[in-house]
Formats: structure tokens, C-alpha cells, sequence
């Protein structure tokens, strides 16, 4: 029999097909998708079922917990005023698409005292890179207005108001909102946590007007977010998988989780730190301006740093040089994977395992700078930014 292939569902935008989905037709569908794993018929047989009969096998699907069926429809969601660090926590999951409000090419705006610092220093940003880099050809008016925006929101909350369209599975949806659930009625002392709590409530409502939470399809097997953890100091090992833990500022961690090949959590630290932006490292009294504005405008500002855990396999960490070794991401992230890249070469490096030196040989082709260094990369937009391609840029 040749192999054939039958669209049978595609997400829309189509407002009046949105309207006349309903709860219900959604649980029919996971009704029917589980019948394919029970029947010899095929599926336009399949579709012909009395709807009583769909509804009962869905019913039992929550209760025996084979949740996947419910798992072929997606839906996305646009939300409006979600905070930075719920965003991160449904990025956290994995299991979504994503668009979200960019704060390296927007403005972003958070409480007066937020947008009066941000506008400061996204003046003293563009300063300080035009006189670091007189003539850089790379870095234009749009350019250094660019990176002038993505130092200057480490000032803002991580509770900051922002815009994301969400697009995940009718199963995944249930599953947030129990996450959600538990986090709230967590008993905890972890700052962070209970500064969440009042912001979740929000979301668990936003969640329910959907009208896509149904009884029954919760995650039974006692999963929450995986993003705030109280202790995530684990073991660091660099082999065919690998785990590693750095310090990394809420700015870097929201670029570096949308990486969903790798898993990433966050502990806050005993005692506050921030990121100190290079392009004013050398200047003391920038410095001593900046640590006195960005310790004082929030207890969670985007520039806070946090104990980072990264784990994953090391193909998946190659992947992730080719996007994050370069001169177009943010400088932290960049220098952050840079840094970790250097460690997992000196551990293999020194590691008498056959299969260890089989990796180093093909990591080490990854060493030499940015992705257009690697090996048979095309680069389809050169910067010539030499700084960039040496990975010393201070910007």
C-alpha cells in the first residue's frame, strides 16, 4: 500500500471557525484520535461514530490518563500585559511557539520610575558606544540604538507588563493551568515564589475565560514549572550529555531557554548581584551609578543575577553555537555560552574515555570564533565586525 497522507486539522486564525470551537468539539477530537489506537476502521469511518460514544471514550482517556490524544490540537493564545517572568515560565515548558514583544528592538515601559532610568541610560549606552567604537562600520545609528535598548532593560522588573502570541496543544493549556495551580498554593519562603502569586492569579483567570480548561486532563505525574527552582546546584559532568551551572542575569536566562533542545532552571542567590554591562566595566563611576539605579529601582530587576543549571546532550549544545556564538546575539548570552564551550573542551580534553575524545574532536572545530569560523558555515549577513568575530566585542 503507497504511503499517503491526509490533512486533517490545521490551526487557524479564521475568528468565525474560533467562535464555533468549542470545549467540547475539542474533546471529541481526542475522543476520536484514540480510536484510531482501538479500531480496524479508518478515519473518515472513524469520524461517522455517534457522539455519545466519543464523548464516553474521551471521558476515559482523562481518567486512564492517555492524555496525548488530546494532544493534536493547538491553540494559540495572544496575551496582552503578562509579566516578563510568567513568559519565561511557559517558555520554560518547551512545548510552544512563541512571538513575543522584543526588548533588544522595542522599547520597553515599566513604572515611572522604570522609564525614567531606562531613557537615562539608553542615552548613556548610545554614548558610551559610539565612543568605544568611533568607526565600526557594523555599528550604525540602528545598530547602537539596537544594543543601547538591550543594555538598558536590565533596569526593568521581571514583573515588567509585555505581549506574546502562545500557540500550544489543548493538552499543554490544561497542563499550565494545573502548574499554575500549584504554584500558587505552594507553601514557600522563596521570594521570588510569593512575589509570583498574586500575578498567577491573573493568569489562572486569563487561562479559564478561554473556555478551553476542562476537568481531568492535569499532569498526573506531580509535574510544576520547571523554571524556579529553591536549590538547582547539581553535579557539573561534560560528556555525551552534559551539565553546567553559571551565573546568569533574567535577560540572558529568557534568551537561552528558548533553546527547548536544552533544560534550563534558576536558584536566586544568597546575596544580590547584577550584571554589570562591559561597555561601562571600565568606567567606576558608571559602574557605581549603575549599581546604585539597578539595586534600587525593584527587588527583581531583569539584571539580577541567578544560579543558572543547564543541562542537555552535546549536539544540542553545538546547536545552540551556531545562534548564540556570534556577533548578533546579546553579549551576555554570547559570552556565557563562550564560557561554557571552554569548559566542556577542558574536561573532554582531559578525559581518558575513547568516546569523550571522539567529541572533543568535532567540538574543537567549534573554537575558533563566531559561526562563520565553523566549518562549510555561509554566514548570509557578514558583519566584518572584527571584535564580533573573535567574540571580544564589549557590546
Amino acid at each position: 500500500m503507497a504511503i499517503s497522507a491526509k490533512v486533517i486539522g490545521i490551526t487557524t486564525t479564521n475568528e468565525d471557525i474560533i467562535k464555533n470551537t468549542s470545549l467540547q468539539n475539542l474533546e471529541i477530537n481526542g475522543g476520536h484520535a484514540a480510536n484510531i489506537c482501538y479500531t480496524q476502521k479508518n478515519y473518515d469511518e472513524i469520524l461517522k461514530e455517534e457522539k455519545e460514544k466519543t464523548i464516553k471514550r474521551a471521558e476515559g482517556n482523562k481518567i486512564n490518563h492517555h492524555h496525548s490524544v488530546f494532544g493534536h490540537d493547538y491553540i494559540s493564545l495572544y496575551f496582552e500585559g503578562i509579566p516578563k517572568i510568567i513568559a519565561m515560565l511557559l517558555n520554560n515548558e518547551q512545548e510552544y511557539n512563541t512571538s513575543e514583544k522584543s526588548g533588544r528592538y522595542t522599547t520597553m515601559f515599566g513604572t515611572k520610575k522604570e522609564n525614567e532610568l531606562y531613557n537615562k541610560w539608553y542615552k548613556i549606552f548610545n554614548e558610551e558606544i559610539k565612543k568605544t567604537y568611533p568607526n565600526e562600520q557594523y555599528l550604525t545609528d540602528i545598530m547602537i540604538s539596537k544594543k543601547a535598548k538591550e543594555n538598558a532593560r536590565y533596569l526593568l522588573s521581571i514583573f515588567i507588563p509585555t505581549k506574546m502570541k502562545y500557540t500550544t496543544s489543548f493538552r499543554q493549556i490544561n497542563y499550565l493551568y494545573n502548574f499554575t495551580e500549584k504554584m500558587i498554593n505552594e507553601q514557600t519562603n522563596n521570594p521570588l515564589k510569593k512575589e509570583l502569586k498574586p500575578y498567577l492569579e491573573e493568569f489562572k483567570d486569563a487561562l479559564k475565560k478561554t473556555g478551553y480548561i476542562t476537568n481531568g486532563i492535569n499532569d498526573y505525574r506531580n509535574r510544576e514549572f520547571s523554571l524556579i527552582k529553591d536549590d538547582n546546584n547539581f553535579d557539573e559532568h561534560f560528556s555525551r550529555s552534559y551539565s553546567v551551572n553559571y551565573n546568569a542575569s533574567f535577560v540572558a536566562l529568557a534568551d537561552l531557554q528558548r533553546h527547548r533542545t536544552l533544560d534550563y532552571s534558576l536558584s536566586l542567590k544568597d546575596n544580590k548581584e547584577y550584571f554589570i554591562p562591559p561597555i561601562i566595566k571600565n568606567n567606576n563611576d558608571l559602574v557605581k551609578e549603575w549599581l546604585e539605579d539597578i539595586s534600587n529601582i525593584s527587588n527583581f530587576p531583569q539584571g539580577l543575577l541567578v544560579n543558572v543549571n543547564e543541562t542537555g546532550k552535546y549536539e544540542n549544545f553545538i546547536l545552540k553555537l551556531y545562534e548564540r556564538i556570534c556577533t548578533a546575539p546579546q553579549l551576555e548570552v554570547m559570552q556565557i555560552t563562550k564560557e561554557n564551550l571552554k569548559k566542556y573542551l577542558e574536561t573532554l580534553k582531559n578525559s581518558k574515555k575513547i568516546n569523550d575524545q571522539k567529541i572533543y574532536e568535532e567540538m574543537i572545530n567549534y573554537s575558533k570564533g563566531a559561526p562563520c569560523t565553523f566549518n562549510n558555515f555561509i554566514c548570509n549577513n557578514p558583519c566584518h565586525f572584527k571584535d564580533g568575530i573573535n567574540l571580544t566585542r564589549k557590546i
